[in-house]
């Protein structure tokens, strides 16, 4: 027997040093370090500076500088992950202090026959428990999570940021949009009444006249669509700087916003290094694999030390000791709690290694969504600058042609509806342009998002000094 009981005892330490020694190794998924899809608007240098340069200050407008200050300090998602921060900060301190002994004071009465009747007492009873394997995981594990928080808080900064200033250029970009629909339906407007008094002339057939006044009341309905859309953008701004809805005065007009700077440029690897979600999905992958030499300390001794020491009346007397009338108690414990048989602490390693391999796998699935994302953004701001550039080409050449025609009429080579006509498709093709240039703007924002580009733009740091 006492030669099945010896292996036995050792047992759990033999399954302990191959659950135990599980060294972190980054997840060693290839990344070319070029991007697939070329972007001409990609300005090189001052990569790794991307997280603390302003980009939206590029855009000179004092308004949404104002805006995105006040969300970075505000915003109800940020303040919320500030108290997660703060929680985390908190769990890491309370593991920390558990290398501090607890002191009690024990101050009544007690009748226990194991005591000697001891009576009126005051004792100080420190405890000191202590796993010390399991006391260096938890460490470790909690300042993962607390780095893990602060990345999500960091992720949180970037997505507001974004958001801020993609509900601004919305914003201004539907004021236009208003005015220039406005604009197309005066002069619809205006040409029906001459085809009307064209047709009392007899000269025309009463079906253009028709069409035209039916083209103003699309027009009419989808200035109701605008002015949905100004109030949607401008209570989301509001609901970003933890606001009220309400009015939001701006001096800055869609037109003077300047679409033309160039993204600074950035490496896949440089983007994986600075996008906060990948910074999270380290962190919890750290986390989740100190967690599994968490599980198996519970197969290693524990410490516990225990000391209960002070006067006592004696004799089982209600009167308070005093240093004339009293005696002593001193009790010690030192003992090594060796666990034997603890079965369940096995399933508990199972556990902790089935949740690191589904952070190991977060992590991939990160890592791959941040260079799909970012390859998008790349080619959306390249073909939708392409796309603008074309449109603004086409604009071009009908502002030419109306002034061309303009001085045909004012010659009276031409006639006022023919100039009119051209007026209107010059008034179609500014809306076109209006939401191009729009669209333009949202892929600067995105691809600033998923190259993590501002997001410490208001921290004090040293790399800040070299930023732009």
């Amino acid at each position: 027997m006492k030669h099945i009981i010896k292996p036995l005892a050792l047992l759990p330490f033999i399954l302990l040093g191959c659950a135990y020694n599980n060294t972190y190794h980054k997840p060693d998924v290839p990344v070319k370090n070029q991007w697939s899809v070329p972007d001409r608007n990609i300005e090189s240098g001052n990569e790794s500076n991307l997280p603390y340069i302003a980009w939206w200050q590029g855009f000179n407008d004092p308004l949404l500088d104002q805006l995105i200050e006040s969300g970075l300090a505000n915003n109800n998602s940020l303040n919320m992950s500030r108290g997660h921060i703060e929680a985390a900060e908190g769990e890491l301190k309370k593991i920390q202090f558990q290398w501090i002994p607890d002191i009690n004071v024990l101050l009544g009465y007690s009748n226990n026959p194991a005591t000697g009747f001891p009576g009126l007492l005051a004792l100080i009873a420190p405890n000191y428990t202590m796993n010390v394997f399991s006391q260096i995981k938890q460490q470790k594990k909690a300042k993962y999570e607390l780095a893990e928080a602060k990345a999500e808080d960091d992720a949180i900064k970037l997505t507001v940021i974004s958001q801020i200033t993609a509900s601004y250029f919305t914003y201004l970009a539907e004021i236009e949009r208003r005015t220039l629909l406005q604009q197309l339906a005066d002069d619809l407007t205006h040409q029906a009444d001459i085809a009307s008094k064209v047709y009392r002339g007899g000269l025309s057939a009463d079906i253009n006249v028709e069409e035209l006044r039916s083209q103003v009341n699309l027009i009419r309905g989808e200035q109701q669509v605008i002015e949905q859309n100004i109030i949607v953008s401008r209570n989301a701004l509001q609901y970003l700087i933890n606001h009220n809805p309400g009015d939001l005065k701006t001096n800055k007009s869609f037109a003077e916003l300047n679409n033309k700077q160039l993204v600074p440029g950035t490496l896949p690897l440089t983007v994986l290094e600075n996008r906060p979600d990948m910074q999270m999905a380290e962190n919890r992958l750290r986390a989740s694999n100190e967690g599994i030499g968490l599980a198996a300390s519970q197969l290693l001794p524990t410490v516990q030390l225990d000391f209960i020491g002070g006067p006592v009346a004696g004799n089982n007397n209600y009167y308070f000791p005093t240093p004339l009338m009293s005696n002593a108690v001193d009790f010690n414990d030192q003992l090594l709690k060796i666990p034997v048989f603890n079965m369940s602490a096995f399933g508990e390693i199972a556990k902790a290694r089935g949740l690191d391999k589904v952070s190991y796998y977060n992590y991939v699935d990160t890592l791959q969504k941040a260079l799909r994302d970012t390859t998008n953004a790349l080619s959306a701001n390249q073909r939708l600058t392409a796309k603008l550039m074309q449109t603004e080409s086409a604009t071009d050449h009908l502002a030419k042609a109306y002034n061309l025609n303009q001085r045909l009429y004012q010659k009276g080579i031409q006639s006022y509806l023919s100039t009119l006509n051209s007026k209107i498709a010059l008034d179609r093709i500014l809306i076109n342009l209006n939401q191009d240039k729009l669209q333009q703007l949202l892929t600067i924002v995105n691809l600033y998002q998923e190259v993590a580009g501002g997001y410490k733009s208001g921290e004090k740091a040293e790399s800040s000094n070299n930023s732009q």
